[in-house]
């Protein structure tokens, strides 16, 4: 039995700045006066949410943007699509294209660029919350900020299409054309996750008595909400060393491990628990960054017999988990 957490925050506010920011791009075709498709344009990038708490690492953190131009604009405000991106019909876009249908087009674009590596437009660096891509040509772009990894933390932006210039008749009444952009990006916040490995080493064993069970409670915290919860166990049959490998619990989190039934015949040689901090694992080599915490038994000359654990789980109002073990002795062994 093993509870786990994923922490994933920013998903309420993330749907909403999608659909904000699919409403940016809409163009309006009845502007008062005709775009100068021959106009350097330039997009300013800001971080949104809470950056002094919640995403508050991220103004420490490089966020890369990569833009992408899927489609010139003439004069009266119509799109023509690049080549790779006639699949999209930007031509049929106008007033009353909604959010969801410029969410779809913002995927299929992000979809052909990664299918055929194509290379961006332009690149930017958000460094403290902000960064700024100038001297971009008239059209559509696809703004796609790339993950950006933390210790703890994988941070994820939408794709979306801007137009430049852009419009904002529909929040201020102005239709003139505006071609120094000021748009924002949202982070969408999950924990990732690491590997711990119990080392469990048995120095010297009764063969007589049968097999010996170990078993060691998990428990995880980050900050302050127990996020993992398990018990497991190792059988040996000789003595030596053997692993166990646990994985998916949240990178940076705070480890206990217990080893709480050692059996009557062994008894512990090292401290009975273990505090280790969870590292992410390797895209790479998933356990390659797996922490470890050790534990040695001995025997201890006893001739009692194999013992049964029980396990009960319980949660409280706070949702914090707890187990309780009950043991039974199968009695001496003659």
């Amino acid at each position: 039995m093993k509870m786990r957490k994923r922490i994933k925050k920013g998903s309420t506010w993330f749907l909403a700045l999608t659909v904000f920011m699919s409403a940016m791009v809409i163009s309006d075709v009845n502007a008062a006066n005709g775009i100068d498709v021959d106009e350097d344009c330039s997009i300013h990038f800001e971080l949104s949410g809470d950056l002094d708490k919640e995403f508050s690492e991220l103004k420490d953190l490089e966020v890369p943007v990569k833009l992408y131009k899927v489609a010139d604009v003439t004069v009266s405000g119509i799109y023509n699509s690049l080549e790779e991106y006639k699949g999209l019909d930007l031509e049929k876009v106008d007033s009353d294209t909604t959010a969801a249908q410029w969410e779809e087009m913002a995927q299929k674009a992000q979809e052909i660029v990664t299918e055929t590596k194509k290379e961006p437009a332009a690149e930017v660096v958000i460094e403290n919350g902000k960064g700024v891509a100038e001297n971009l040509k008239t059209g559509m772009y696809l703004v796609a900020a790339e993950e950006v990894l933390s210790t703890g933390y994988a941070y994820q932006f939408t794709p979306f299409l801007i137009s430049l210039p852009n419009n904002y008749y529909a929040t201020s009444g102005n239709d003139d054309w505006v071609y120094d952009v000021t748009t924002s990006l949202k982070p969408e916040k999950e924990s990732r996750l690491g590997s711990l490995i119990i080392d469990k080493t048995l120095d010297s064993f009764n063969a007589t008595l049968g097999s010996a069970t170990f078993v060691f409670q998990i428990e995880a915290e980050l900050d302050g909400e127990n996020v993992y919860s398990d018990v497991v166990s190792m059988v040996f049959d000789a003595a030596g060393t053997k692993s166990l490998t646990v994985s998916g619990i949240p990178a940076g989190a705070q480890v206990t491990v217990t080893e709480v039934y050692s059996g009557a015949n062994y008894e512990l040689t090292t401290a009975a628990s273990q505090n280790v901090t969870i590292v992410a694992d390797s895209d790479e080599a998933p356990e390659a960054n797996a922490v470890h915490a050790a534990f040695t038994n001995t025997y201890n000359d006893g001739m009692n017999g194999n013992a049964s654990v029980v396990n009960h789980f319980s949660v409280n109002d706070e949702g914090v988990w707890t187990v309780e073990q009950e043991f039974s002795n199968a009695g001496a062994q003659e």
